[in-house]
């Protein structure tokens, strides 16, 4: 009787007699073929944005990131999906080499270039496929802020969604701070489209994340420092890094904390792991004192259950906020960083694709997808948390055996 209330894929996910790999292909295969009946005739996957289900550039190549990366043996199964949906995304970019969200393709587009980038940048380099990668390049260059405590870094585009504090109502209004989440997902782009390290453009991507950080070692610009003093705040010491400079208490995702007679901003595991991969990708080593510090926190704060700097409280889901999001930049991260296993401050052997497949085959849901409980940062769409989900499982794969 128990089995008979069991659906097939939650059968196929916890059966003893497979591997954690062939497990884990099933519940890939099984969101990717969810993912693609839902694409549109257009080519596009749809997001839900201020109640509306428009079709959307960044959601649909990010699943085209993910079908492209495939494991080898499922990308012809896939084959016609990605390509209708990188055609469409191509269909997209904007006369200023920029790709943007909404009919006009004016909304997010920092952040959405960087997510096209990226997955135009997974196919064969033809005449059409080098003039857009050139186009978004130097647009996400010349959006660089050169002045301020945001300099270095970038914001998510000319315009975004910000929830009124008082209604809760979401709205469109203009691009905020610069901040590290949009600037990794710009510096992955640039990484991962081969622009060169020795563009300017790295440089003040380094300064820019090193602002980000609680270590009074490196974390030194006068006038963030001078900033910080005049808001009552300090740089702290524990290496994390948190999501953008600007000392508004309110600007901070995880608050802010007090210690005697210090008050920091509170970094946590996502954008510690944003600023790891970052870090490497403009150029620094493994054993600069920037990703050392920050590698150490990891250690100390290995978690899957839940997203560390985000405290546990009885009723909400604030350990829950953004954790499909973490677990994406989590495996980027230590696959960039080659820890495998990952040896935590307690001595122990972490073997996070285990931790990890094992963790997504428990939440996928009877639709074949994921999604968050948590409905922060837009996690409780499934078509989002399943392309981030595909996405990570591609690096999981090739270690899984």
């Amino acid at each position: 009787m128990k089995i008979a209330i069991l659906s097939l894929l939650a059968l196929a996910v916890q059966d003893p007699g497979k591997t954690l790999r062939d497990r884990l292909r099933v519940a890939y295969v099984a969101a990717a073929d969810a993912l693609v009946a839902r694409q549109d005739e257009s080519g596009a996957w749809r997001a839900s944005v201020l109640g509306k289900a428009d079709p959307s550039v960044a959601y649909t190549a990010l699943v085209v990131k993910a079908l492209l990366g495939a494991p080898r043996d499922l990308r012809a199964k896939y084959k016609a999906a990605a390509e209708k949906g990188l055609a469409w995304t191509l269909s997209r970019q904007n006369r200023d080499g920029s790709f943007g969200e909404g009919p006009d393709g004016a909304f997010l587009k920092t952040y959405t270039t960087a997510v096209a980038l990226m997955a135009v940048s997974s196919v064969e380099r033809t005449d059409r496929i080098t003039d857009a990668i050139r186009g978004a390049q130097a647009y996400l260059k010349n959006h660089q802020l050169k002045e301020g405590l945001g300099a270095g870094g970038f914001a998510y585009g000319d315009l975004e969604l910000k929830r009124d504090p008082e209604t809760g109502e979401l709205r469109i209004v203009q691009s905020g701070a610069a901040n590290l989440s949009a600037t990794s997902w710009v510096a992955e782009a640039l990484h991962s489209s081969g622009l060169s390290l020795s563009d300017d453009c790295w440089k003040l991507i380094l300064d820019f994340v090193r602002k980000c950080q609680n270590s009074t070692e490196t974390n030194r610009d006068p006038e963030l420092l001078a900033a910080y003093k005049a808001q009552g705040l300090s740089v702290g010491d524990n290496g994390n890094l948190f999501y953008t400079p600007h000392p508004e208490r309110g600007l901070q995702k995880a608050g802010t904390v007090k210690v005697a007679d210090r008050e920091t901003i509170v970094g946590y595991g996502s954008m510690t792991y944003d600023g790891i991969k970052t870090y490497l990708f403009a150029g620094l080593h493994r054993d600069s004192p920037e990703v050392k510090a920050a590698v150490d926190w990891v250690r100390r704060h290995y978690s899957i259950d839940s997203h560390p700097g985000f405290q546990y409280e009885r009723g909400k889901r604030h350990h829950l906020r953004g954790l499909f999001y973490y677990y994406l930049v989590m495996a980027r991260t230590l696959d960039a960083c080659g820890e495998r296993p990952l040896v935590t401050s307690d001595g122990k052997e972490r073997d996070w694709p285990t931790d990890l497949g094992e963790q997504f085959l428990k939440r996928i849901r009877e639709t074949r997808m994921w999604e968050n409980d948590s409905p922060t940062w837009y996690e409780s769409d499934p078509v989002l948390v399943t392309s981030y989900v595909l996405n990570t499982c591609n690096i999981l794969l090739e270690y899984l055996r």
